[in-house]
């Protein structure tokens, strides 16, 4: 049998959930309810990749989508708490190791118990890693890291063991969906010699023949970190 190539490490931007309902006269909450029942067909599915990953990072919920409206935001908090339950069956039968990438401030205490129950459940699993960007901004993470340490030296090494996930290796590539060509202060600090991968494709419609031939292109690459 073929023994798969180890990516360490592969982030993604799930962007487009909104214009994808909106192209099909669909209410937001739709598209985000389609942009979640994908995120968990991608999870079911990664066995099919050619490669094996030991890390994947999900931006679900950035400390910039608090601007958005009340209305939208309880609604897709509402989906959030059901996207956890499905994961968590998922992460069962994939065996996989969810964590939580973020800050707990202003959730809720529900939404904190929950976050902490998958991820302690599925503590144990030795498959892919998921972290979950919830509550997330890169910016505020960095900040968090220099106000967690008490000592007056801030360095390279300092910071990086500061942060949500400490022993979370940069990643190796950073994929975005929907078209967009930006990071949206999503892992400014680990991201400095990220490979990137921007598509027009919405992440509705992201599917894991495509995100195989990413992770292909991405193989093919030669890193030079700065050289």
């Amino acid at each position: 049998m073929h023994r798969k190539k180890t990516i360490e490490h592969v982030a993604i931007i799930m962007d487009g959930n909104r214009r994808w309902a909106l192209k099909r006269n669909l209410k937001r909450t739709i598209g985000h309810k389609a942009g979640i029942n994908n995120c968990i067909r991608i999870l079911k599915n990664l066995d099919k990749l050619d490669f094996r990953i030991n890390n994947i990072s999900l931006y679900v919920f950035s400390t910039e989508n608090w601007k958005r409206s009340i209305s939208e935001i309880n609604l897709l908090f509402n989906l959030i708490e059901n996207y956890y339950s499905d994961l968590k069956e998922t992460a069962k039968d994939e065996n996989l190791k969810i964590k939580h990438l973020g800050s707990t401030k202003n959730l809720s205490l529900k939404l904190r118990n929950i976050i902490k129950d998958v991820v302690k459940t599925t503590e144990n699993n030795n498959g892919t890693c998921i972290n979950l960007g919830f509550n997330y901004g890169g910016r505020m993470e960095i900040i968090d890291a220099i106000k967690k340490n008490k000592l007056s030296t801030i360095n390279n090494n300092i910071v990086s063991k500061n942060l949500y996930i400490p022993d979370l290796p940069d990643p190796d590539l950073i994929i975005r969906t929907g078209g967009e060509m930006r990071l949206s202060n999503f892992l400014l600090w680990q991201s400095a010699y990220s490979e990137l991968y921007f598509t027009r494709v919405l992440w509705p419609n992201f599917k894991i023949n495509l995100f195989n031939r990413m992770l292909c292109n991405y193989s093919n690459r030669n890193r030079k970190y700065g050289e």
